[in-house]
């Protein structure tokens, strides 16, 4: 099926099912109700349909599995249940509607005697010969004029791990906006923080964590006293998926920067700069297109001269990557 054909086919089942809500067409309750199930389970499966492809790497590992969704710079790839993020650059081919069972193989490699060479993929082996499939087609060689050989064997092997989903996402930049409420045991005073986070690609750190900003502006007023702070963090971030499940990514963030801070009292007004650390976990299962909710407790702590202050709370942030 081609995708304009696929969403042909949703936009008219969708427009069915507004048509009958719309008008309220008199069938019998029984008939109706059928028929808005039957409506129901169209849209799904059409919404769920996955489109069969051929991707080859440039070491020559070919998969043939599904795509889910793929922009100008990378394919969301399924393979044997899991998804993949695999960016185009990286592909040699990227051939849809293909079909067939989840499969990979291997290049391998054969060298003659009389010093030919031959590439291609192992599709059958026995006592005396070898069938490859090359460039030019189909070959069978005599085991007895091979000088040596790369048999790669396996397959229905996976695509590399890095590009699990699971991984952090290393070919797109993250830009968010936050919102935290904290309290600290050593001082009576709520603060309210707004923050924007910036998490750039290209300091990504091969698919285990990668380097962000954060910038924080705190505010908070007592009864004696009101506190004006700036925060910025350079800090790492990492997120695991358990099982790959989409809704069990859990994710932390630890970092270092300094904190301005202004405390203005009646008899006093007083600003200073410190060190500061920040440590986040928090759940990021609830994902839609480009965007992604974060949900964490935070607690940062200033090493001030005399003392050291820690502020700890939940904060609330929308990321969306481009």
């Amino acid at each position: 099926m081609k995708l304009r054909d696929y969403f042909i086919k949703l936009k008219t089942t969708i427009f069915f099912s507004s048509f009958l809500s719309t008008y309220k067409l008199r069938f019998s309750n029984k008939t109706g109700s059928l028929i808005r199930w039957l409506c129901l389970f169209l849209s799904f499966f059409f919404a769920t349909i996955l489109y069969g492809a051929e991707i080859e790497f440039a070491s020559g590992q070919k998969f043939l599995g599904k795509i889910i969704s793929e922009d100008e710079r990378s394919i969301l790839f399924q393979f044997q249940g899991k998804d993949y993020r695999i960016p185009k650059s990286e592909l040699t081919k990227n051939e849809k509607d293909k079909s067939g069972s989840d499969f990979s193989i291997s290049l391998s490699r054969i060298v003659l005697y009389d010093k030919s060479q031959l590439i291609g993929y192992l599709i059958e082996e026995d006592q005396d010969h070898i069938i490859l499939q090359t460039q030019i087609g189909f070959v069978n060689v005599e085991k007895s004029k091979i000088e040596k050989s790369e048999l790669n064997r396996e397959k229905n092997f996976p695509p590399p791990k890095k590009y699990l989903v699971s991984s952090l996402e290393s070919l797109n930049t993250f830009v968010g906006l936050g919102y935290g409420i904290y309290r600290s045991s050593n001082l009576d005073i709520t603060l309210n923080q707004l923050n924007l986070n910036i998490e750039p690609a290209y300091l990504d750190w091969k698919g285990f964590g990668r380097i962000g900003l954060q910038l924080d502006g705190i505010w908070g007023v007592s009864s004696e006293y009101k506190v004006n702070m700036i925060n910025g963090i350079v800090y790492y971030y990492s997120h695991y998926q358990f099982q790959q499940n989409p809704l069990l990514d859990f994710y932390g963030k630890v970092g270092f920067g300094g904190n301005y801070v202004n405390t203005i009292a009646e008899d006093r007004n007083r600003s200073g700069l410190n060190p500061l650390a920040m440590l986040e976990l928090g759940w990021q299962g609830y994902k839609l297109n480009d965007f992604q909710l974060r949900l964490g407790i935070n607690t940062f702590c200033a090493f001030e001269t005399s003392s050291t202050v820690c502020f700890s709370g939940p904060t609330i942030q929308g990321m969306l990557k481009f």
